[in-house]
Parts: structure tokens; C-alpha cells; sequence
């Protein structure tokens, strides 16, 4: 079986979460003997440093074939980009031969892929993870709306990456999404035993944008540990928000207890969950929520909100799962952690989540949903 997945982006040492979802679930599918190459159209803007032009290379045995040119917003420029799909689709084809999927993620790149199932009439598989659709159908731009009734009107099969994101894909487009979630790097993220000590650290890992709450864990924490300097929180990411939340964290006088750190890529994250003893993330929303799956991979407990994505993935054994946007339940969730985190049994965290989100198993379900959708085409 031939696979091509189409991302709008591929990891590199500067962004190195650029595309990654597509590039983890590409390298999984080829580990599990699937014939796969990624075709990226990186339209970002000019603000986006890298360099312009078709480009052909492998990364970590995967065939890449991308196109890089400074669009940034493309509304007025789809019919360019589905013409530069055409001839991207045509270069690879002439490479590595003619794909029996064609698997596109983000509605934003499935819009602009779907003229290779218009034009040439192969299977096409939509992968869904954007949160900007994960919300009512009111609340969604009307571009956005378009763009996804365009993915998924052409789309064979939708996968969502959350039962949550699923049941909203079928109230605001009326799209029966079969859920196959996201991939945890077991390569990277591995279980470490952790040694008694006097302090406590949080690990919290996220884009610092106003979805993912910062602030109000920020706030809850100063609450809960004001008075007891053996309690960290170390904050991993980079955005908009750093500004705003370093003086947040002065304000309450916590600094050196919450240290905000940069974004960092994988192999870099994987030596900060180990300095960890439980991990919280307070988003309004999540899609999925790939850092938790990191984190318990590790053997760390979690915190999450009631948010969308973790409700597939937190419970009773291995964290807690808390209202959205409640501080109170937040501040008490903290403390309680802090004080029975032991009472979770790490290995076993670790090893269900491997079980549950390893790269074998997500691959050989896209695999099956490739297969059963080829036989009722």
C-alpha cells in the first residue's frame, strides 16, 4: 500500500512542531511497512524565517516532497495553491509512483488537497485536529467553515482525533468522523523512576496563547503553595503571552517557584518531564492534547481540564480531570496532587499509555481504516 499525507508543514530544528502530528503518524505508518511520503505546501508568511522553492529529501526514511513560498493568509489564493498541489502531486508521483491514499491533515491543506481526489479520483482521508472547529458552529469563522465543508465533502472518511472533536465534526457539518487519536513517541518518552525527594515539581508544557489558560494556572498556584517555597512550576513554550504571563508570575510574588521556559523540541522535553512530579495543563480546549500523553508516557500523573481531548485520555489511574476554567477546582486539584501523588502507580500509567497511543497501534488502525474504506469505495 501506497500512502501520501499531505501537511501543510514539517518539523525542523526552528520549528520543531511545525507539522509534527502529520510527520509522527508518516513515520509510524512506515514502520509498520507502509509505502509513504509526505507532500508539504508550507504557506506560512514572511515572518516565518526559512528558505523558499521545491524541495525533495527523507527525514528519518521518510520521502519528502515540499513546496515553501510566503502566502500567509491564502484565502485569494487557493486556486494557486491547488494548481501548485496538481504539480507537487505530479513530482512525487514521477518519484515513487502513484498513491492508493491520498491522507490530508487540517481541514486548511485537505481543502486545497481535495482537487487530487476531484482530478484523479483517489481514496482521500481527512485527519481533523484543528481547535478552531472544535467549538458551536456560531462561533467558527465563515471561512473556516467553508474551507472544512470543502475538506470533508471530497473526504472518503474523516478521522477526528478525539471523541470530543468527533461529536462537534457532526453538529456543525453533519460529518460521521471515525476517532483514531494522536501518537505518543515511545522512542523518546520512557519511563522514568523517580527518587523521593524534599520538593515538588509541575511540569506544564504549551503554546503560551489564551486557550491554554496559563494564567489561571499561574493564579491557582500562587493560591495553593504561596507559602510553601519546596513547590515548583516550570512552564515550557513560547507565544504571545510570555510578556503577559512574567508579570503575572511577579505580581504574585512567585518567582522562582513558576519559571517560564522556551519552546523546546522533543529531544530536549523528553529531559524536563523526568524533572517532574506530576504534569498540569489548564486549556479551555484541547483537540487531542498530545503533552499528556508525553508526560504519563514518562510515568507523571496528570492534571487536566474538561476540555475536549483529555476526557479520552485522563482518569482515575493515572490523574484528574477538572471543570474548565474553575480556579477553585484547579487550586484543590493542585494541592491534592501535590499531596498523593505517590498513590499513583507510575509504571503503570506508563505503560497503558504506551499500550493506548504507541506509534504501532495508531498506524495499523489508519492501515484498517484504509483497507475498509477501499473495500465500500
Amino acid at each position: 500500500m501506497k500512502v501520501f499525507v499531505i501537511s501543510k508543514g514539517m518539523p525542523t530544528e526552528k520549528y520543531p512542531l511545525n507539522g509534527i502530528f502529520e510527520f509522527d503518524q508518516a513515520k509510524a505508518l512506515s514502520k509498520v511497512g507502509v509505502d509513504v511520503a509526505m507532500l508539504v505546501i508550507d504557506f506560512r508568511s514572511r515572518s516565518y524565517k526559512r528558505n523558499y522553492g521545491w524541495f525533495t529529501y527523507e527525514k528519518e526514511g521518510v520521502k519528502v516532497f515540499e513546496l515553501s513560498l510566503p502566502l500567509g493568509v491564502y484565502r485569494r489564493a487557493l486556486p494557486l495553491l491547488r494548481c501548485l498541489m496538481v504539480r507537487l502531486y505530479k513530482k512525487a508521483v514521477k518519484a515513487v509512483g502513484k498513491p492508493d491514499v491520498i491522507h490530508a491533515h487540517f481541514y486548511s491543506i485537505a481543502a486545497i488537497a481535495a482537487v487530487l481526489k476531484k482530478k484523479y479520483g483517489l481514496q482521500f482521508v481527512v485527519t481533523e485536529h484543528s481547535s478552531k472547529l472544535n467549538k458551536s458552529v456560531l462561533e467558527i469563522s465563515k471561512l473556516d467553515a467553508k474551507l472544512a465543508k470543502a475538506a470533508y465533502q471530497n473526504a472518503d472518511r474523516v478521522v477526528a482525533v478525539s471523541n470530543a472533536l468527533a461529536e462537534n465534526l457532526r453538529a456543525n457539518f453533519e460529518v460521521e468522523a471515525t476517532v483514531i487519536h494522536n501518537i505518543v513517541d515511545v522512542s523518546r518518552f520512557q519511563y522514568v523512576k523517580r527518587e523521593p525527594k524534599n520538593n515538588f515539581t509541575f511540569i506544564s508544557v504549551g503554546n503560551l496563547v489564551p486557550i491554554k489558560h496559563f494564567d489561571l494556572l499561574i493564579d491557582a498556584f500562587a493560591e495553593a503553595f504561596k507559602n510553601d517555597k519546596s513547590v515548583a512550576l516550570k512552564i515550557v513554550g513560547s507565544g504571545s503571552e510570555m510578556n503577559k504571563l512574567q508579570s503575572l508570575i511577579n505580581q504574585n510574588n512567585m518567582n522562582g517557584q513558576i519559571v517560564l521556559l522556551n519552546e523546546v523540541g522533543r529531544d530536549k522535553l523528553k529531559e524536563i518531564y523526568p524533572q517532574g512530579d506530576a504534569f498540569v495543563l489548564a486549556s479551555k480546549s484541547e483537540t487531542f492534547g498530545v503533552v499528556f500523553i508525553e508526560a504519563m508516557a514518562t510515568g507523571l500523573p496528570v492534571i487536566a481540564t474538561d476540555c475536549g481531548g483529555p476526557s479520552d485520555i485522563v482518569n482515575e489511574k493515572n490523574g484528574y480531570l477538572i471543570p474548565v476554567d474553575d480556579k477553585q477546582a484547579l487550586v484543590e486539584a493542585l494541592i491534592k496532587m501535590h499531596d498523593n501523588a505517590c498513590s499513583f502507580n507510575s509504571l503503570e500509567i506508563s505503560k497503558m499509555c504506551a499500550e493506548k497511543f504507541s506509534p504501532e497501534k495508531i498506524a495499523n488502525s489508519l492501515v484498517s481504516l484504509y483497507k475498509t474504506t477501499r473495500r465500500n469505495r
